[in-house]
């Protein structure tokens, strides 16, 4: 703020009496240009928080036109492609889907990596794999771009309040350079090297799934045994059974529909990345395993994505290959 009222008028009057008005812009670039490749539920509302607290942001086009129409209502410069985005940024912010979306928009054909020039950041703000994150940070180095891994735990509700739980994998030194950013989006906890936050992160969403369906499971065994369903849920909120599911039970049982939330593909994806891990190590994992078919079998009741060109890489495309890998 103080910037904006007080240094900054006074160096554009410095500068206008000087003959170098040219010279606003660059006072105005001495913070860094953010490129921000992700505007779905979660990722629109953190892009917002980033923009309004000052940065200068530049995105591409969406599957949507509404989300960056919203941007650029609120100052955003709209490019053609991720290049492009990288192009004139100094970091740039992915929030898609999954490794898939990932690898298109940083690695492959107009890419964030085609448009990289040295110096420039990027910062993985999706749930992905560990390895996914440490190979395009391998590729990275090559060319002088930072990369950090930074996925978030929190509903679309905290991204627009900014109290995101952020998971921090990646240099310490890029991570405290690029903490401001993410502060405006919520609270920054440093992980260790690449991929641990994704580390973090999937650990975090295992134990939440399981008790997803071990809250289902026991409150379904209540309820059929003559338990009110109200007066059993608030008791379990008081006792041992107590868990972020119970107390947010009316959400959670919303989520129980036919067919299933596109959610439950996130949650399969999820399931999938961390039971390869728990492979590769050599530690069993049999409740995220029961997990991962539950999951699996409700993303195959999800319909195609319209419009999709290439069937196999949709929501339930994907889950018939994670249910072909078991």
């Amino acid at each position: 703020m103080l910037w904006h009222h007080l240094v900054r008028p006074r160096l554009k009057r410095q500068l206008k009496d000087r003959g170098g008005i040219e010279r606003v812009a660059e006072v105005r670039r001495t913070t860094p240009r953010i490129g921000f490749i992700g505007l779905g539920e979660v990722g629109l509302p953190m892009a917002k928080r980033v923009i309004s607290h000052g940065y200068s942001m530049v995105v591409c086009s969406h599957v949507s036109r509404e989300p960056v129409e919203e941007m650029k209502k609120l100052g955003a410069r709209e490019v053609a492609s991720p290049s492009a985005v990288a192009e004139i940024s100094d970091v740039v912010i992915t929030a898609v889907r999954d490794d898939s979306q990932s690898a298109e928009v940083i690695l492959g054909p107009k890419s964030i990596m085609e448009g990289a020039r040295q110096g420039l950041g990027i910062i993985m703000m999706s749930a992905l794999s560990p390895q996914f994150c440490r190979e395009v940070g391998r590729l990275a180095e090559a060319k002088g771009v930072g990369v950090l891994d930074a996925p978030v735990t929190g509903t679309k509700l905290k991204a627009a309040t900014g109290e995101l739980g952020i998971m921090v994998g990646g240099d310490r030194r890029l991570a405290e350079e690029y903490r401001p950013i993410l502060e405006t989006m919520g609270k920054v906890i440093y992980c260790g090297e690449l991929g641990m936050g994704q580390i973090v992160k999937l650990a975090s969403n295992m134990a939440l799934m399981i008790n997803v369906q071990a809250a289902f499971e026991a409150i379904s065994w209540g309820i059929r045994n003559g338990a009110d369903e109200e007066l059993l849920v608030e008791l379990m909120k008081l006792g041992t059974g107590n868990s972020w599911v119970v107390q947010n039970w009316e959400f959670v049982k919303s989520m129980n529909v036919e067919p299933p939330p596109a959610t439950f593909y996130l949650a399969a994806k999820d399931l999938d990345y961390a039971l390869r891990i728990a492979h590769e190590i050599g530690q069993p994992c049999p409740l995220a395993a029961l997990c991962a078919e539950r999951y699996i079998a409700g993303v195959l009741k999800l319909p195609e994505r319209p419009g999709s060109p290439e069937p196999d890489r949709s929501s339930s495309g994907i889950a018939r290959q994670l249910q072909t890998r078991r």
